[in-house]
């Protein structure tokens, strides 16, 4: 299977182990902090390479991917996890899966068309805690990019996508109600992180969360409403 042998490739799995340094790491402080992470949502879980990681560390773990092959790819590599097929383009906003303690968003809302409808969605679905993994494009202002996906089944299913800047990721948060947003404050060892004289930062990494929470490598954000601006001004 061809999505076998990309999701297997060495660049895959580096920057899944960068990306699972800092999901361990922040899943131990929101334990630390009292709140409860017994059950687990993997949004575009691919083959499962995360929901056996967070099932491994005690996790009950219900693995959402859009692609059917996928799915049963994930249910032979991680058999103790639930995987459903599901398309947050496609699905119903008003018939959700069931919330859970935690959710894990690595890698998906760059590949969706929709990415603050689905957002929306998966910040239905997260009872305490999100851990918000993206691609963002370059910019300080609250902008978004509709880019061409990849021809390969490791990207999205939909051949058009919409990528935000950094702070129309946060303000896509502020609109899902989360009360308390996080952002990560310490390098990643990946490249993908990391700004360069020849390219921008690729992604980044945020916390979302109902309560107050002690986070090491990462820094509040003050989620005050945006103001509406005139964009039609001459």
């Amino acid at each position: 299977m061809k999505s076998t042998l990309l999701f297997d490739s060495p660049a895959y799995l580096e920057i899944n182990e960068a990306r699972w340094l800092v999901a361990k790491q922040v899943l131990s402080d929101v334990t630390e902090s009292g709140v409860a992470t017994n059950t687990a949502y993997d949004f575009g879980s691919g083959p499962g390479w995360f929901s056996k990681r967070l099932h491994d560390i005690g996790l009950n773990v219900h693995a959402l991917e859009g692609r059917q092959d996928l799915v049963e790819l994930g249910r032979k590599r991680a058999p103790e996890c639930h995987f459903q097929t599901f398309d947050f383009d496609g699905a119903d906003a008003e018939v959700l899966p069931a919330p859970r303690d935690f959710s894990l968003a690595y890698g998906i809302l760059y590949h969706l068309e929709n990415p603050l409808r689905s957002l929306r969605m998966m910040a239905k679905m997260t009872k305490n805690v999100m851990l918000l993994e993206t691609m963002v494009i370059p910019g300080e202002k609250e902008f978004a990019r509709v880019v061409k996906e990849n021809p390969n089944e490791t990207q999205g299913i939909q051949p058009l996508a919409m990528i935000l800047t950094q702070s129309a990721v946060e303000r896509a948060i502020w609109a899902c109600g989360f009360d308390y947003l996080y952002k990560i404050n310490a390098p990643i060892n990946h490249p993908d992180f990391q700004s360069s004289s020849e390219r921008h930062e690729r992604r980044c990494i945020w916390v979302m969360s109902r309560v107050p929470i002690n986070l090491r490598d990462f820094c509040p954000l003050d989620m005050k409403e945006p103001q509406r601006a005139d964009y039609w001004k001459k």
